[in-house]
């Protein structure tokens, strides 16, 4: 008989786990390493990281925070860069405005740390080659993020149907997401795969292997486009990076139910040279973007992961994302 589960993959005992009375001491015998962590030891590695996934207001719906205030926190953080996600629309224009703003902050000597300040174009109302164009041409423009709640593998997930399509029903990559892909080759974007299956996630990351695009699974240990560990290393073989964000690491009223530890898990399983460390913060019931990134941090720390692997993760994979290693 099969193991009931939570969600894909989470079972009923491990909730039951996760949830003992003596989970809290077992996570310390089992990880020594918790017991070194303070506030602040996430400083060194913070210098020079890239958070390329956070949400800010404006936008849709209310954030915690705003992208000014979240840039001046991740220039106080010494960061290298900080990059603004939108579901629907195009962040470039603000994320100049933010640019100007810190610069003009170092300039008066309010800040002694220039962060650069990204932005990106979500694809909710599809996949539009024509819009895509026109937003590249914008400055500060660095990712291209594919459908996400109007993807089909979403709704596919959620027992609907309907969504953007990127592929056809022969499994072949369609002609506007397949140039969608080279514009990003040939503008040095990175492109986020957004909520969709592996379904179409498979042969969209063949083809962006065909044609050297960089992309990035989106927080695949979310429920919303959870994936397994194996079909997470498929795609990483095939070069595309894998998402490990604070979410769904950190406790989460928007994720109540989830495995900490498989983030970790997926990290070793992986390995650092596959993975990008993001937040996926400014939610506004959550915490504040860098905030976020400082816990993620000190739990990867704590347990286990070398710091050699989060500097790697944190700061040289989003700038090989990026296309900022050139």
């Amino acid at each position: 008989m099969a193991e009931e589960k939570v969600g894909r993959v989470l079972t009923f005992d491990r909730v039951k786990q996760l949830n003992a009375k003596d989970w809290f001491y077992q996570i310390l015998k089992l990880n020594p390493e918790l017991k070194k962590v303070y506030p602040g030891i996430e400083n060194e590695i913070l210098e020079g990281a890239i958070d390329h996934h956070i949400h800010a207001y404006p936008d849709f719906v209310y954030r915690c925070q705003d992208m000014v205030e979240s840039a001046i926190d991740a220039a106080e953080a010494k960061m290298r860069g900080v990059g603004y996600k939108d579901h629907f629309f195009n962040t470039g224009q603000a994320a100049y405005l933010t640019q100007r703003h810190i610069d003009h902050l170092v300039e008066t000597g309010v800040l002694e740390h220039r962060v650069e300040v990204y932005g990106g174009i979500g694809l909710n109302f599809g996949m539009n080659v024509e819009m895509v164009e026109t937003a590249l041409q914008y400055p500060n423009m660095k990712v291209i993020w594919f459908p996400t709640f109007k993807a089909v593998g979403y709704y596919r997930n959620i027992g609907q149907s309907g969504g953007i399509p990127l592929i056809d029903d022969n499994d072949k990559v369609l002609p506007e997401v397949e140039k969608i892909l080279e514009l990003s080759v040939e503008r040095k974007v990175g492109v986020g795969l957004g909520h969709t299956d592996f379904k179409e996630l498979y042969p969209v990351a063949k083809k962006a292997k065909e044609i050297g695009a960089r992309t990035v699974l989106d927080h695949p240990l979310l429920e919303l486009n959870k994936l397994t560990f194996e079909e997470m290393k498929e795609l990483a073989d095939l070069g595309v990076y894998v998402g490990t964000y604070c979410q769904p690491m950190i406790p989460s009223i928007y994720q109540p139910v989830a495995d900490p530890m498989e983030t970790v898990e997926l990290i070793k399983y992986i390995g650092a040279d596959r993975c990008i460390i993001g937040g996926d913060f400014g939610q506004v019931l959550h915490i504040k973007s860098i905030e976020g990134d400082r816990i993620f941090v000190r739990a990867l720390l704590g347990f286990g992961i070398p710091k050699e692997d989060i500097i790697k993760m944190f700061r040289n994979n989003p700038a090989k994302l990026l296309w900022l290693d050139e």
